[in-house]
């Protein structure tokens, strides 16, 4: 008995024996981890040959299965490989899931989905799991961007340029003051922008992953980081006028996805879509606008024959619904819209009616987003692209408004008859007039591979009124005389103020385009312009790997 006591009790050896178990787990473990790290080899080998796979069988969909087989087996040369491949339609759409994106099916297939499956060999872990290989399986999915995609913008009139005009409205859309040449504008409105470039430069500027537009198109940019951006893509080319902007423009904020629009079902053809050419004028007055909607600002314009003097306020309102001044689609959606604007003017007539005194007439003008979108695009048997472009409503009143409301876009301002002569009292002339211009249905405008390369810009006018508005409203004005406060009829004082007025509409028109020239407005008129068309046999149709 006392043998076995001292036999229990002896504690000596314990750490050997301790050891010894040690080195057998961590020989386990390490048998193990050598088994899990050629596991680890072994599916990456197969995931590379399951995209290669997928992509053969993408670019040949008539012998999808036979070209996934033969690439998966030069690439897995060793040991038995199970092929599967099935073709279908796979659909970019990031409101899908990844998983739902790809749908089998015969009917117009434009991607095609690869499964490997390969045994791996274990070699010290087949004890422990009584069987010496695993199963590993991967898959990919490879699609050809087969949708073409069109790209178009809504506003882009340069036909005239005034250096004062432009300096003032991008100094009131910058809150800045803008001192630019009319060389200046004219380099900008020939300097050519490559979007692709520009937006692939601004992803960089601002810690972007390039090629991730739709983390850049949520992306909310300095006007002035935009056109510092834009001036080094310049390289000098623009005589200096982009530096002279982008100090003014620091502080404008602009949300990108209200510059540039994109549909669900052209964002995964994005990059082809914007690799076209913009004029840098288009572009930068279109940030502006984005940036600096709702403002107000006063015009310093110079009076014209038969006026004495004149005093104008432009508001320029968001575009509705946020709409983006440029999209990418494949569709006839996003509909683009030009920002809602309002014009309001007082002025003074030179000369005297009938000798008594000199007209004085407040004049109100409106304009309501004009329309555009993507009707129809081919690119077999020539390629074209079809937009349908509708006219925003012009109005323009004689009344009075509070001018301090003019930006404010929720409320109509309802123009109240204005006094336009009065003679002590004695002798007062009331007039109102209103006119607008409003088109129900959107006109069809053509583009063929010409018209897009050379630039075209194609108008869609309303025809409700000839010669001009502001021409068109004053003939319609209705005047209510009054003597002593009595309706009276002066019909002589009547003709008088037609043949005064009779000049004054003309002239006001051919002042005002420039300044809505330069907005890409302009009175029951909408401008359009295709940029590019991508289509999938234009070096475009390569197959990608999808998620």
């Amino acid at each position: 008995m006392d043998a076995a006591r001292r036999l229990l009790a002896d504690r000596s050896g314990a750490v050997g024996v301790t050891a010894a178990a040690a080195v057998a787990f961590l020989a386990l473990v390490a048998a193990v981890a050598i088994d899990l790290g050629g596991l680890a080899l072994h599916a990456r080998r197969l995931q590379g040959a399951a995209d290669l796979a997928a992509l053969s069988a993408a670019r040949d969909l008539d012998s999808a299965a036979a070209t996934a087989e033969a690439t998966a087996h030069a690439n897995i040369a060793r040991g038995p490989l199970a092929v599967e491949t099935t073709i279908g339609r796979y659909t970019p759409d990031k409101t899908v899931a990844p998983q739902s994106r790809f749908a089998p099916g015969n009917i117009a297939p434009n991607a095609a989905h690869v499964t490997l499956s390969a045994p791996a060999p274990l070699f010290f872990s087949r004890w422990l799991m009584g069987r010496d290989r695993v199963v590993v399986t991967r898959d990919a999915t490879a699609a050809i961007p087969d949708a073409p995609k069109a790209m178009f913008s809504l506003g882009s009139r340069l036909a005239r340029l005034d250096g004062g005009v432009a300096n003032q409205l991008l100094s009131g859309l910058t809150g800045s003051q803008v001192s630019l040449s009319l060389m200046d504008y004219r380099a900008l409105a020939d300097l050519d922008v490559n979007l692709l470039s520009f937006t692939d430069a601004l992803a960089t500027r601002l810690g972007v992953t390039v090629g991730d537009y739709d983390a850049l198109l949520g992306t909310t940019v300095d006007a002035g980081t935009a056109l510092g951006v834009l001036d080094a893509l310049a390289g000098g080319t623009d005589g200096g006028a982009l530096g002279k902007l982008t100090g003014a423009a620091v502080g404008v904020k602009a949300p990108l996805g209200r510059l540039i629009g994109v549909d669900a079902q052209a964002r995964d053809g994005l990059r082809a879509g914007l690799d076209a050419d913009v004029s840098a004028l288009d572009l930068i007055t279109a940030m502006l606008e984005v940036g600096a909607g709702d403002r107000q600002m006063a015009l310093k314009l110079d009076a014209p024959l038969g006026v004495a003097d004149l005093k104008t306020w432009l508001a320029i309102g968001e575009r509705p619904n946020r709409s983006p001044w440029l999209t990418v689609t494949g569709t006839g959606s996003p509909i683009i819209r030009t920002a809602q604007t309002r014009l309001y003017i007082r002025l003074r007539t030179s000369a005297k009616l009938a000798g008594l005194a000199q007209v004085e007439l407040p004049i109100l003008v409106e304009l309501a987003a004009s329309e555009a979108r993507l009707n129809a695009l081919s690119c077999r048997p020539g390629e074209a692209v079809e937009v349908g472009v509708r006219p925003g409503l012009a109005r323009a009143m004689i009344g009075v408004v509070d001018e301090g409301r003019l930006d404010d876009f929720k409320h109509p301002l309802n123009p109240q008859p204005a006094t336009i002569l009065s003679l002590l009292g004695l002798i007062v002339l009331d007039a109102k007039a209103d006119i607008e211009a409003a088109d129900t249905r959107f006109k069809a405008l053509r583009f063929d591979r010409d018209d897009i390369e050379a630039g075209t810009v194609k108008t869609v006018a309303s025809r409700h009124f000839a010669g001009g508005l502001l021409a068109s409203l004053l003939q319609r004005l209705e005047l209510t005389p009054r003597v002593l406060n009595l309706p009276l009829d002066l019909g002589a004082l009547t003709r008088a103020l037609g043949g005064l007025l009779a000049p004054v509409g003309p002239a006001l028109d051919a002042l005002l385009n420039p300044v809505f020239d330069l907005l890409g407005l302009r009175f029951g008129e909408a401008d359009v312009q295709v940029h590019g068309l991508s289509c999938p046999d234009q070096g475009l149709g390569l197959p990608r790997l999808v998620g």
